[in-house]
């Protein structure tokens, strides 16, 4: 297990959780937990499912208020110094199930990333046209700014959320398991094309190897606890896939990148002794 609970703050440091709590009908679903995000990192979020991934992203882009602990953001607590549309001027969220906008064009979806730096009903100003379509353009979509945003595919939906994050300028991305519903091409995709904007990012993944390639530091949370922190070289191991996924697996480094890549065994159960795997 590789968990730190050092609560000593830095200049690094933009996110920081601390001791954080939560509870939802009774039951405890995030459990004391601790950790820090460095600027300009890429932070996955791996569990099973009910582990807490996206309990706990709430809690950090201020839709859930825990019941305690705290989250700091820039070294200010987030509930106690930031107001809604103060903290949004900071954080984009893209979600895992695309919102419905009804018949509102591409290029009015990612308008929408200005609504916290200039309110509701701003009128466009040239500069924020330039920017909409720079974002666009950065995004892949340029050839489709005019088109209805409902009739895209899953990945072009997530693109233009992109998009409309890019346009409200954060210091920080949260993406709650962004890529669950979209062709390996498009998960590929877009996680990359977060990656390349080059702010703080935090993503919650099912698909651990997209994970440990994108990712400086991974989480692993399970039954509402971190119970792994580190790099994907130190998270990701045979033995924590077996106690937290219950799954059998062998890790080795990718032919491309070197990072941790999962190879999963098929007809085994994950309580069988290791030595068992080894005549595979």
């Amino acid at each position: 297990m590789n968990i730190s609970n050092s609560q000593s703050s830095s200049t690094t440091d933009l996110l920081s959780v601390q001791q954080l709590s939560w509870h939802a009908d009774g039951q405890l679903i995030l459990d004391n937990i601790s950790f820090t995000i460095n600027k300009g990192s890429f932070t996955g979020i791996l569990g099973p499912n009910g582990a807490g991934k996206s309990s706990l992203l709430r809690c950090l882009y201020r839709y859930t208020k825990p019941d305690s602990g705290n989250v700091l953001f820039n070294q200010k607590d987030i509930w106690q110094h930031y107001g809604a549309y103060q903290y949004a001027q900071d954080i984009a969220v893209v979600l895992q199930e695309t919102p419905s906008h009804f018949n509102l064009t591409v290029h009015d979806i990612v308008a929408l990333g200005l609504v916290p730096h200039k309110g509701l009903f701003t009128r466009e100003q040239a500069s924020d046209s330039k920017h909409i379509a720079c974002a666009i353009e950065q995004v892949g979509l340029d050839d489709k700014a005019l088109q209805s945003f409902e009739h895209l595919s899953g990945g072009e939906k997530q693109r233009v959320l992109i998009a409309r994050a890019i346009v409200q300028s954060p210091s920080l991305l949260i993406m709650d398991e962004p890529t669950s519903h979209l062709d390996v091409r498009y998960q590929i995709q877009v996680m990359e094309l977060a990656k390349s904007l080059g702010i703080t990012v935090i993503a919650s993944f099912h698909d651990l190897n997209l994970a440990s390639a994108m990712c400086d530091q991974l989480l692993v949370l399970n039954k509402g606890k971190l119970v792994e922190q580190g790099t994907p070289q130190e998270v990701i191991t045979s033995e924590m896939l077996s106690s937290v996924f219950g799954v059998c697996a062998q890790v080795s480094a990718h032919d491309q990148h070197q990072v941790p890549h999962i190879s999963y065994f098929y007809g085994y159960d994950s309580k069988n002794k290791k030595g068992d795997l080894n005549h595979a």
